[in-house]
């Protein structure tokens, strides 16, 4: 049971299936468009770029609403858990937080209170997180390489990592921290019913059932 109110700005999506575009270098712009009127889509970062007409963009950083504008040209749901100031600036974007242990981040799936969730390292995890106290009970990741494929660390090409605007771009060593994370959460997902499968065929993460888009709608009859 989770407590507390649920947030009127929380999606109504129990029992329906969603999916989660990320920035992995795998993603590939026909797949995503077969997403489109089918399934709820969760955009994470840049990655909205390839579908605006997504119901959400998460993005956890500060700085990479600052260097989108506040993703303007987006008019779906915005979430982040980015600190208060992205929020006065731009006050369409919703707020969730990141549970902290001793001030640090809590990496643990988080389904006992709405809109607090784990961290996970990374905003894929967040948003599946976030997708489960949604109520979805199928969810099918794109672009979760967890990995660096051919020259790129991201489709997009990389965040900045100079000048005004600096971003992390993952390492080998990021990657591990975060699989980890997930295969931590891979049983509570499992426990709560929901139906998770991967469908980047080159990611590194394992630990949820790989197969292409087309397999995973017809998966769930969509």
């Amino acid at each position: 049971m989770i407590a507390g109110d649920r947030p009127k700005w929380f999606p109504m999506w129990e029992g329906e299936c969603a999916a989660i575009v990320a920035a992995g270098n795998s993603v590939k712009r026909n797949e995503v468009d077969m997403l489109k009127d089918r399934i709820h889509v969760v955009a994470i970062n840049t990655s909205y770029e390839l579908c605006k007409w997504a119901d959400m963009l998460y993005a956890c950083d500060s700085v990479w609403w600052q260097y989108k504008d506040g993703a303007k040209d987006f008019k779906g749901l915005k979430v982040t858990q980015a600190h208060e100031k992205v929020m006065e600036q731009w006050p369409e974007i919703k707020k969730v937080t990141i549970r902290r242990d001793h001030k640090a981040p809590c990496h643990d799936f988080i389904m006992d209170k709405y809109g607090e969730i784990g961290g996970g390292g990374n905003s894929g995890f967040q948003v599946l997180n976030l997708l489960a106290q949604f109520g979805v009970t199928a969810v099918a990741l794109l672009g979760f390489d967890m990995a660096i494929i051919g020259e790129k660390i991201h489709w997009h090409g990389r965040h900045p990592d100079s000048g005004k605007y600096i971003m992390n771009n993952p390492s080998e060593a990021n990657f591990r921290v975060w699989r980890n994370n997930f295969i931590k959460a891979a049983p509570k997902l499992a426990a709560l019913g929901i139906d998770v499968v991967n469908c980047s065929m080159e990611s590194t993460l394992g630990c949820f059932p790989k197969m292409n888009v087309e397999t995973a709608l017809k998966r769930w009859g969509l």
